[in-house]
């Protein structure tokens, strides 16, 4: 089962999605272990950055995404996004 979990590991990513586009332009960024697509200019580049903030303070724990414990996931949403009503995460399971 142990094996199991490290093959899905593998292939964790943080995908960001946002539908509040009203231009028709089409926004995709993808970096490290992210994506995000979608969204107005402003709702976009929030996105960007808070991935971006999230893979910086994954570092300081010394570990990769997918090493990452659902609390130590959850830990780090709570430093970097402690203000957004309208943003949300998911561990995977």
């Amino acid at each position: 089962m142990q094996d199991d979990r490290k093959s899905l590991n593998e292939n964790i990513v943080l995908l960001g999605l946002a539908f509040d586009n009203e231009d028709n332009h089409k926004r995709i960024t993808t970096g490290e272990n992210f994506y995000v697509l979608g969204g107005s200019t402003e709702t976009h580049d929030n996105l960007v950055e808070k991935v971006m903030a999230f893979h910086e303070t994954v570092k300081t724990y010394g570990k990769k995404l997918e090493d990452l414990s659902k609390t130590e996931f959850y830990e780090i949403v709570k430093k970097i996004d402690q203000k957004s009503k309208k943003m949300f995460w998911f561990y995977p399971e």
